[in-house]
């Protein structure tokens, strides 16, 4: 039976045309289209309005990784077209509470970013305790050379959890079978689509993959 998983792309160009030339030739295979954090910093959130009118049809996730004023910040994404917003998932529960209740009020969602998290399995079972209906584990880019996407943490959370499990940080097409067969619902993905020669090639191999059949 096939097991349908999302596909998002994170755009982590430093430049607003940059990300649209990518998104040119990549959008017929991606869900979810993630207007990464550099890019948010470099064009401003902007970047959200200007790509989602061209492609109305995905979903949208700011990349704001809040740590703080969740509420004012997550709203700030909302606004501006972002159907989720990410949080920092080692941020304090009454961030985290603000952040849904502007989620909430806005008809958008919050994905929790699990990045450098001290006990990602254990901050899963607390952030979904408090309603978070994304949780994200993800390997930093500046630990990606020496720590490659573990899917032990994934497979346990799995076991723990309903709620959507999104997977990001270092994926390749080569990583990318036991992330899926370790549980996850989105397979995030950068530099494997962005930096490959034929970037609309890589995200078809890697739609193709996330439909396949698993047992």
């Amino acid at each position: 039976m096939a097991r349908k998983l999302e596909l998002q792309v994170a755009l982590d160009c430093l430049r607003l045309e940059e990300a649209l030339r990518l998104m040119e030739q990549v959008h017929p295979y991606v869900d979810i289209v993630e207007i990464g954090t550099p890019l948010i910093f470099e064009a401003g959130l902007a970047a959200v309005e200007q790509i989602k009118s061209r492609y109305p049809d995905k979903s949208f996730v700011a990349d704001l990784k809040i740590m703080d004023a969740g509420r004012v910040e997550a709203s700030s994404g909302f606004k501006r077209g972002a159907d989720i917003v990410t949080i920092l998932g080692v941020a304090a529960d009454v961030t985290v509470q603000a952040a849904l209740e502007a989620a909430a009020e806005h008809g958008g969602k919050v994905m929790a970013d699990l990045i450098n998290a001290p006990d990602p399995i254990r901050r899963c079972r607390e952030l979904d305790a408090l309603g978070v209906p994304i949780l994200c584990l993800h390997t930093a880019f500046d630990r990606q050379g020496a720590q490659k996407a573990d899917a032990q943490p994934l497979a346990e959370v799995r076991r723990q959890t309903t709620r959507r499990l999104a997977v990001a940080g270092g994926i390749t097409l080569d990583t990318m079978p036991a992330v899926i067969e370790n549980g996850a619902d989105v397979v995030i993905v950068g530099g494997a689509i962005a930096r490959d020669p034929n970037p609309s090639e890589a995200a078809a191999a890697m739609k193709q993959l996330a439909w396949s059949p698993t047992s």
